[in-house]
């Protein structure tokens, strides 16, 4: 049986008596899990202090070139730990003694331990280490012709291996892209690369390193390609959360290039795809500068104008759109019949965000459906977290009691003025009669 525990910012795994490493990060919130798939200490290599190096370069020696050996004694000797790491990377023979290594858990402890001579490179060569790593994650990452779990086990090592946020981003962003061409399923919330790539959980990580904008891009832009390969709801919803992310991340309009374009053309479809399950986050998408971009480009004007119906506008709106641009529906892949349910969905909330009693008559005309539709529609808009309520059939009258604001604009804060009015004229009425009621018993 094998146990995870935390100690001094470590996260060990104990399997039969034993400590192997698996994840130390100095400045790791208590809250995040590694990504390591479970991993036994390697009976040959693991807890070996003394010439653990020269153990490392015999047991690779096997199929490298005939110099191998010599060179990296010779490196040992020198202390020159990016000599050795470059001659055991160069030489493909030791490369595929690495990856010959059965189980999986012998080739990821023989890599750890080339992985650690990153820490000998010198802290006065920061440049030289970062680039060693680069290369380590691209002989390992690139390589096609290596069993692809072992590629993502060695990554994920290196990954927990490494401090610089920049590096562990875009090693993560690499572990996504092997992991989603193999197992998709893997990405999937309840994974431990699923739960790692909460997108909360990301960005927490990614502000306490600080990663530059270009990196986090990277891994957004990985992730969004990754979980499009599966066909499960929650990937899709973790796609556009990271499409939100994407566009999110360009702040100013001179930042807005072709791929800002297309993300906020990905993402405005998704958001007019499925306008509820990521309301919050979605609700804010027009002010975005790459969105802005949209309906400032002829090609995506009509996206942009059909975005701008679903975050803001009504059924009527929406009929009106179709009537002039149907073709943009086609274009982007867009089910009318959805549309028109998400529509009348939305066209509920903004009507309950107006009124605190609603006629039934009012919602069938604002909904286009007959009168004894109207209830499936106010059970479906409760269902679907838009808003509260409660019905009154004998009056045929919909109560509100909560509801999601769509938007929240000049318009709005003048109704919030005039209902906050409107209750002050009402506790000052009852504070009046109060009032005047002690006043007739002291009378009295």
């Amino acid at each position: 049986s094998a146990s995870i525990s935390r100690k001094n910012g470590t996260l060990s795994k104990h399997c039969k008596g034993k400590r192997f490493l698996v994840w130390r990060e100095k400045y790791a919130p208590t809250t995040y899990v590694t990504m390591v798939p479970p991993i036994h200490p390697s009976s040959t290599l693991v807890n070996v202090a003394e010439h653990a190096e020269l153990r490392l370069v015999r047991l690779l020696s096997g199929g490298a070139a005939p110099s191998f050996e010599s060179t990296c004694e010779a490196c040992i000797a020198n202390a020159d730990a990016p000599g050795l790491i470059r001659s055991i990377l160069s030489d493909s023979g030791a490369m595929d003694a690495l990856f010959a290594l059965d189980p999986v858990e012998e080739a990821v402890s023989a890599f750890s331990l080339l992985a650690a001579l990153l820490d000998r490179v010198g802290s006065d060569r920061p440049d030289e280490e970062a680039g060693l790593a680069k290369e380590l994650a691209d002989t390992v990452g690139n390589n096609e012709s290596y069993d692809v779990t072992k590629r993502i086990a060695m990554l994920c090592a290196l990954y927990n291996l490494r401090s610089d946020g920049a590096e562990k981003t875009l090693l993560l962003a690499r572990i996504v892209q092997l992991s989603a061409s193999s197992d998709p399923k893997s990405l999937c919330p309840g994974q431990p690369l699923g739960d790692l790539l909460e997108a909360d959980n990301i960005m927490s990580m990614m502000a306490s390193w600080a990663v530059p904008k270009k990196e986090q891009r990277f891994l957004f832009r990985k992730v969004v390609d990754g979980v499009g390969a599966g066909g499960e709801k929650s990937l899709l919803l973790k796609r556009q959360r990271y499409l939100l992310l994407l566009v999110e991340s360009y702040t100013d309009e001179s930042e807005i290039d072709e791929e800002a374009l297309t993300a906020a053309k990905d993402a405005s479809v998704g958001a007019i795809q499925d306008p509820v399950a990521l309301f919050t986050e979605q609700r804010g998408m027009l002010v975005m500068p790459a969105i802005v971009g949209l309906g400032n480009n002829p090609a995506t004007k009509q996206l942009h104008a059909l975005l701008q119906i679903f975050q803001e506008g009504k059924l009527q709106d929406y009929d009106a759109f179709v009537t002039n641009n149907s073709p943009t529906l086609t274009e982007y892949g867009l089910s009318n019949d959805d549309c028109v349910r998400y529509m009348r969905l939305l066209s509920l909330c903004s009507l309950a965000a107006e009124h605190e009693e609603i006629p039934y008559g009012a919602i069938a005309s604002t909904l286009h459906v007959k009168d004894e539709e109207v209830e499936s529609w106010v059970i479906a808009a409760v269902s679907s977290g838009l808003l509260s309520a409660k019905m009154d059939q004998l009056q045929q009258v919909v109560m509100v009691e909560r509801c999601a604001v769509r938007k929240f604009g000049m318009e709005q804060w003048k109704m919030l003025q005039t209902r906050l009015n409107d209750w002050k004229r009402n506790v000052k009425g009852v504070l009046d009669g109060l009032k005047q009621s002690q006043q007739a018993g002291v009378m009295q």
